[in-house]
Parts: structure tokens; C-alpha cells; sequence
């Protein structure tokens, strides 16, 4: 790794970012949690402009413009390989609402031609506390001139209060990375390799801040890519919630919460003894640091907006009426958990059961979910909550209004993954026009879906199968089994079959709920005994 500089301005180039999604910074999940505040939320019906500001590959952002033909996406980063390949993925996908461009911080604020001259929304995801106080002043430029009155910020960056052990390992990862040979990636295992060599050594350090190993022991299972965006830039920064909030101020953006549902709520966000102070926090900057205190935390997802924008209560509970909400298939018999900043939290069943039960017979709005019996002798909040936790936890998604439009480009784009995919790709997710995001998905279950989106006539399992198993072959691609590579024919035909069953179960249900294919394609029901 060489430390050098010039037009990357310290930050890692040498290899490309994971193509990664992100649902909290799509707009129906930000109009939902600004809802959830009190704040007004964006209008995802009508004209909606969006800014993304160091996208990478830029999956989040393509499938924003997939699902939501209305909005138009606009998506920038300063690495070519990353604009490259993110243009070629919409390119392939038939979007012609969503543009990259190739530019540095420093080169928006300096250029007004540079993106849109107004945006409803703007995201930065993983960038604020990797860059340097200079690049971050280029940021609040772009948003000071171009954030329309009402329009949402959404930033995540790393917190101090959860890397504070971290910050000399940090240091002494990158001595370590930059005295080594090879591409930045290259030089995460020796990194590593030394890390352990250091612990081992009787180092009092690691003794004296124990979350340490905790930190190395889970560099082992990332990816190297990762590992070396994440550690490795000349500037990682990071901040404090107050230093945040006083720069975006700078752009007129108040702090309204957390695109972390769980992190605005009490119970899931800070031990109990800490719900004194945290009240008698009047000030919003002491308020969010005692939470991060409370908690430890090492990452915020904080949501801005140009003039807060709090609503009556009437107007605020007949909004929140009309959401839609949607099951993902996960079921109600087992355990309803909950993870936050404080661990895993177990929801009572006999709230959540009947919910999702509901949700499995199809989509419901919150005032229908509001009407259950299991909530008439609750606190009115109470239901509001059981939802907020619901879509927290990935029970349930809110529904994007008018998602029959997106269909065919959600579509085109699910069938461009899957043919990134069977090139060696990394895609694994599935786009839904009704969630305007993305869910998690295997590379066959892609590859699958294509398949049956792009015939003229339902392919039967045997057919389905031998395609499958033929593109994977003339690309080269290796299917994987508990983390090894299945490469005798049966294993591989037998793998493919159960991937084939399952996929045409999902397609019945959850994916066929959810827009990603035609139901006829799904499961046929059994045939009763006798």
C-alpha cells in the first residue's frame, strides 16, 4: 500500500467498495421514520428529487430510481471504477431517471452544474467521518445551496463515544498498511496477522480497553474491501453528534432523529437509569450525546431536515393512519426479536403474534392494525410502537404509494442483477416496487427469478433447473454451500433443486406479495389427501 498524494486526497482507491444496499436511506423508509417523529414527511406521490453524495456503486440509489419512476435520481462519486460500474448496472436496467456523475466533494461546491440545482432529499452514507473537516465543508456547501425548504438529510458517520479504544489501533492499522506491498486489500491479512501478533504479546494496552478484541476479532469475518475502506483512509474522523449537528446547522438543518427506529425510542436506545438525565436534556446536542454514552454507540444514521416541520395531533395520527404496511414472510410462531444498540429485545407475543398474522393474510394500513382487539385496553401509543418495531426488525415494510409503476423497471433491474450476477457479480438483493427497496436474496434465487420474469411460458422445475445450472457453468460461476464450493454434478443439481423449490415457495408468498414476479409462477397448492 502506498501512501501518496493526489487526486483520491488520501482516501482508498486502489481497490473498489462492496456493492452494498442500504434501506434506511430510501425515501419511503425516511418518509416513514420522519413520520413516526411528528415531522412531515416528503411527498413520494409526486416529483421527487434526490441526491446522493459518495455513492460507490451506487445500488441503493439505482434501485430508489428502479422502483419510483416518478423520482429523479441523481448519484455521485469521485471514483471512476465506482461510477463506471454503477451506470453500467442502470444502463442495463433501462433506468433513464437516475444519472452518475464523476466528481469530488470540492469540485460540486465549486461547479453549480454539477447535480440538481434543487433536491428533496440528500443521503450520505458511510462518507461524513471519512473525509477530511475540509471535504466535509464542500458537503454543507452542496446542501446549503441546493436542500429545498423541508427537504430531509440523511448522514451516518462513526461516533466517537464507540470508537474512542479504537482511535490508536487505528492509527497503528494504517503504519501497518502502509508499510506493506500490494493493493490496499492485499495488506488486510498482514495487518491482521500483526494486530494478533501485537495482543498476544502481553501488550497492556489491550488489557486496559477490552472492546478491542471484540473490534479485531470481527475485522476476520469482513471483507478485505471492506476492511480497507472502513480503516485504512488518511482521514477517519470520528465525530461527535454535537460537531454534526453545529455543521449542518451551517446549511439550516435541524436534527429532527434517527433513521434507526429503535434509536428513537428510550427503551431501546439507553439503559434505564439513564431516562432521568436524558429527559431533563433540554438541549438536543446534550440530549443525543447522553444517548450515545448510554449506549456506546459506534454509528449513527441521523436524519436532518431544512426547518423542522412538526404537525397537530389530529393531522400527525390521520397520516399515520393511512401507511401501508406490508408483511416480509417471516413468521409469527417463532420468537419476535428486535435488535438495537443494547442488544436483542424479545417482544411480547401476545402484541406481536396477532400482528404479523394479520400481515400474512395481506397488507394492512395502520389504522387497521390500530382497530385489532389484541390493542383496545393499551395506552393509544402502543400500536404505533408494535408497528415502529415491526419495520425495525424486518417484519414489515411500509408500502410505497403508487407502486404499480414501478413494476417493469423494478423488474428490468431484477433481471440486469441477475445477469451481473451470472458474470461474477455480488448483488444479493431483489428490488420491490411496492417497498421502494431492495430485500435479501441468494445469487441462484437472482438467477432464478429472471428466468421466470423473462419467459413467454412457465418453465417447469426440470427446465428451470437445467438453465440454472447451464449459465452457471458457461460463466464459470461456482455455487456455494455452507461456504465451500459445490462442484460434483449431483451436488450441484441436487442445490439448484432445493434452491428451485424454495424460490417458487417465496414467489407464492412473500415475492409475489412484495411485486417481484407473477404468483402464477409460485407453488401450486398441494392436492388434499384422499
Amino acid at each position: 500500500m502506498e501512501s501518496r498524494p493526489g487526486w483520491h486526497d488520501g482516501y482508498v482507491t486502489d481497490t473498489a467498495y462492496t456493492a452494498s444496499f442500504f434501506r434506511e436511506f430510501t425515501p419511503s423508509w425516511l418518509a416513514f421514520v420522519a413520520l413516526l417523529i411528528g415531522q412531515r414527511p416528503p411527498d413520494l406521490t409526486g416529483r421527487l428529487r434526490i441526491a446522493e453524495l459518495g455513492c460507490g456503486f451506487g445500488f441503493t440509489a439505482t434501485t430508489i430510481a428502479a422502483t419510483m419512476p416518478n423520482a429523479e435520481v441523481w448519484a455521485c462519486d469521485f471514483n471512476p471504477v465506482h461510477v463506471e460500474g454503477a451506470r453500467r448496472l442502470a444502463r442495463d436496467a433501462g433506468l433513464t431517471n437516475i444519472e452518475f456523475s464523476e466528481a469530488s466533494f470540492a469540485e460540486l461546491a465549486a461547479d453549480a452544474s454539477l447535480g440538481p440545482t434543487q433536491a428533496d432529499i440528500i443521503v450520505l452514507h458511510g462518507v461524513y467521518s471519512w473525509i477530511s473537516a475540509e471535504n466535509r465543508g464542500h458537503v454543507i456547501s452542496f446542501i446549503r445551496s441546493r436542500l429545498v425548504a423541508g427537504g430531509l438529510v440523511y448522514v451516518s458517520y462513526n461516533v466517537t463515544t464507540g470508537w474512542a479504544s479504537m482511535l490508536p489501533v487505528r492509527e497503528l492499522m494504517r503504519q501497518v498498511a502502509v508499510a506493506g506491498v500490494g493493493r490496499t486489500d492485499q495488506v488486510v491479512p498482514e495487518m491482521v496477522a500483526y494486530l494478533d501478533r501485537l495482543a498476544a504479546s502481553g501488550a497492556v494496552f489491550f488489557a486496559a480497553n477490552p472492546t478491542v478484541e471484540t473490534r479485531l476479532t470481527g475485522l476476520k469475518s469482513h471483507d478485505a474491501r471492506y476492511v480497507a475502506h472502513e480503516y485504512l483512509n488518511a482521514d477517519w474522523h470520528p465525530l461527535m453528534f454535537a460537531e454534526v449537528a453545529d455543521e449542518m446547522a451551517e446549511a439550516k438543518c435541524e436534527f429532527v432523529g434517527s433513521a434507526a427506529i429503535t434509536d428513537n425510542m428510550p427503551g431501546t436506545s439507553v439503559p434505564a437509569g439513564l431516562f432521568g438525565l436524558l429527559h431533563e436534556a433540554r438541549d438536543v446536542r446534550l440530549r443525543e450525546t447522553l444517548r450515545d454514552f448510554g449506549s456506546g454507540q459506534g454509528f449513527r444514521r441521523d436524519l436532518f431536515r431544512r426547518g423542522t416541520g412538526p404537525m397537530s395531533g389530529p393531522e400527525h395520527l390521520a397520516m399515520l393512519d393511512d401507511v401501508g404496511l406490508v408483511g416480509l414472510g417471516r413468521s409469527a410462531e417463532a420468537e419476535v426479536t428486535f435488535n438495537s444498540v443494547l442488544g436483542s429485545i424479545t417482544g411480547k407475543p401476545e402484541i406481536y403474534r396477532p400482528v404479523l398474522e394479520r400481515l400474512a393474510a395481506g397488507p394492512a394500513t395502520v389504522r387497521e392494525i390500530r382497530a385489532m382487539p389484541v390493542f383496545a385496553n393499551l395506552p393509544a401509543a402502543e400500536p404505533v410502537n408494535a408497528v415502529a418495531l415491526l419495520v425495525a426488525g424486518g417484519y414489515a415494510h411500509p408500502v410505497l404509494p403508487g407502486t404499480q409503476a414501478g413494476v417493469t423497471q423494478a423488474r428490468s433491474l431484477n433481471n440486469a442483477i441477475a445477469r451481473n450476477n451470472a458474470r461474477g457479480g455480488e448483488i444479493v438483493q431483489l428490488v420491490s416496487p411496492r417497498l421502494g427497496s431492495a430485500i435479501a436474496a441468494g445469487l441462484v434465487e437472482t438467477l432464478i427469478l429472471a428466468a421466470l420474469n423473462e419467459a413467454s411460458e412457465a418453465p417447469d422445475d426440470r427446465a428451470l433447473l437445467e438453465h440454472i445450472r447451464d449459465l452457471l457453468a458457461a460463466t464459470g460461476r461456482k455455487l456455494q454451500h455452507e461456504g465451500a464450493a459445490v462442484t460434483d454434478p449431483a451436488g450441484i443439481e441436487n442445490t439448484i433443486a432445493k434452491a428451485v423449490a424454495a424460490a417458487r415457495q417465496r414467489i407464492a408468498g412473500v415475492l409475489g406479495e412484495l411485486g417481484l414476479a407473477e404468483r402464477k409462477h409460485g407453488a401450486l397448492p398441494q392436492t388434499p389427501p384422499g
